[in-house]
């Protein structure tokens, strides 16, 4: 369901685009418009409710809380995968990691001496032959550029080889070193790349001199159409920020699991960030042909910190795991004249999404997105139509994370109802989201039809996209 509030100097395009009048996006086509700006914000390991706008008593996010009052919150978003470089690669691509035989962080853990399985071969990079989207967007005259965290790969894999005009900072690495400068330079295994060459000085923080190139690719690119990848290695370990934003946030109680004053810095520099580069684009006229999308690329980290890092409460589980904690993450998008402000979704939304999502805003024809065969077009949620574009959705985890805690998996999501399949114990649960979306109360045994109609469909989809198992010892 969509909640909306329609702004009335719009009334009449809306109208039009839900009876179909205006087969095309408006800002794709309307000569007196400017071309539409995409800048796409990715925070690294960003928890369902990292923020005071999705519900966190703790964290104070100002910037974000703005950002979703003046666009669309998305309650139901999901990640395509709940560990980063598989969901990466589907925004890339448009396609299912399953489909693209990327299904972990690279170069992923294996598996552990004492599992029923091995973990199978798997691609540990972007293939080249993949259509990406900066890509498709440069076909269409946009300028792209790639600030921060990559993570698909190094060498001919990276960002400049995959569609993007300029790449700063992206590498093959998952996490930095240090997030104060020079960010790890003397680390080889955990450097950022290129950043300590930029210049520099004692006391800068990562969060910030990524905001600083993102500024300067906006400015640069004003006079033409642009799609910024700003990708954050924030709030990714280790957990390091500006001691002044920690001690603010040590004199906060802690609420519903969160009290990780460490985390809550980093958080609170990404929402700094993000009005930033909002000032930015109300500064150069921008704002108003420029859709801003903010996301995460998988539930938020519980697994470490003391006290941990953050919480997904009323969410079970989180990175990594296949309970709602680990697969939803939250998408906040803003477009003056399509979105009203003040907008909620609560219908399904996945990562390959975006892929046909903003090429059809940026005026492709359909053909641009031929490739994106798992992605579908969000343009209807976002022009206000109550349409359930996902009656399914899947993931599949053949890998093993966090030590073996982690083990292999699928999960098949129709409806109202969840199936998780664990090969390593050789078992399933099912959940009703609609009524236990906590996935407290395990129906699998109660509901064995319902149990067994996921599972076929599960089968299926895992044949069609040519899932790779894992493979027994």
């Amino acid at each position: 369901m969509t909640i909306r509030l329609i702004n009335f100097p719009r009334l009449r395009l809306l109208l039009s685009l839900l009876l179909g009048v205006i087969a095309v996006p408006v800002f794709a086509k309307d000569p007196a418009k400017p071309p539409l700006n995409i800048v796409f914000i990715l925070v690294d390991d960003l928890g369902w409710k990292d923020g005071s706008c999705f519900g966190s008593k703790f964290y104070s996010t100002p910037n974000l809380d703005a950002l979703a009052a003046a666009g669309e919150m998305f309650t139901a978003a999901y990640a395509a995968c709940a560990v980063c470089s598989p969901t990466r690669a589907a925004l890339m691509t448009g396609k299912y990691p399953a489909r693209l035989h990327l299904t972990d962080w690279i170069p992923g853990e294996g598996a552990p001496k004492t599992s029923r399985f091995e973990v199978p071969e798997w691609t540990e990079y972007l293939s080249l032959d993949e259509t990406t989207l900066p890509e498709a967007l440069k076909k269409l005259g946009y300028a792209t550029g790639h600030i921060g965290k990559w993570h698909l790969g190094g060498g001919k894999y990276l960002p400049q080889y995959q569609g993007f005009d300029t790449n700063i900072a992206g590498g093959d690495i998952g996490n930095p070193a240090a997030y104060f400068w020079p960010y790890g330079a003397t680390n080889n295994d955990h450097r950022v790349p290129g950043l300590a060459e930029r210049g520099g000085q004692k006391g800068e923080y990562l969060t910030d001199q990524l905001t600083d190139e993102a500024v300067n690719f906006i400015t640069e690119n004003k006079g033409k159409p642009f799609y910024l990848n700003f990708f954050h290695y924030a709030v990714h370990a280790p957990l390091q920020g500006k001691q002044e934003l920690i001690d603010q946030a040590a004199d906060r109680p802690g609420a519903d699991g969160q009290s990780n004053a460490v985390y809550s810095a980093m958080l609170t520099s990404v929402d700094q960030s993000v009005g930033r580069i909002l000032k930015t684009l109300d500064d150069l006229h921008l704002s108003d042909h420029t859709i801003i999308v903010f996301t995460s690329d998988n539930g938020g980290a519980v697994h470490f910190g003391k006290p941990p890092a953050t919480s997904n409460l009323p969410l079970r589980g989180g990175k990594g795991m296949a309970y709602e904690g680990g697969l939803r993450v939250p998408l906040i998008v803003k477009m003056p004249g399509l979105i009203s402000p003040g907008t909620t979704c609560t219908e399904p939304v996945i990562t390959m999404d975006w892929f046909p999502t903003l090429l059809e805003l940026a005026g492709a024809d359909t053909s641009a997105s031929a490739t994106a065969v798992d992605g579908t077009s969000l343009v209807p949620l976002l022009t206000g139509k109550d349409v359930n574009l996902h009656p399914d959705l899947f993931w599949h985890y053949p890998h093993y994370w966090n030590g073996g805690k982690i083990s292999p998996y699928s999960v098949a999501h129709v409806g109202d109802w969840k199936l998780i399949r664990f090969y390593e114990s050789g078992t399933e649960e099912l959940y009703d989201l609609k009524s236990d979306a906590a996935e407290t109360n395990n129906l699998a045994a109660r509901h064995p039809e319902k149990r067994r109609e996921l599972a076929v469909r599960l089968d299926a989809w895992l044949k069609a996209v040519n899932a790779q198992m894992p493979v027994p010892r």
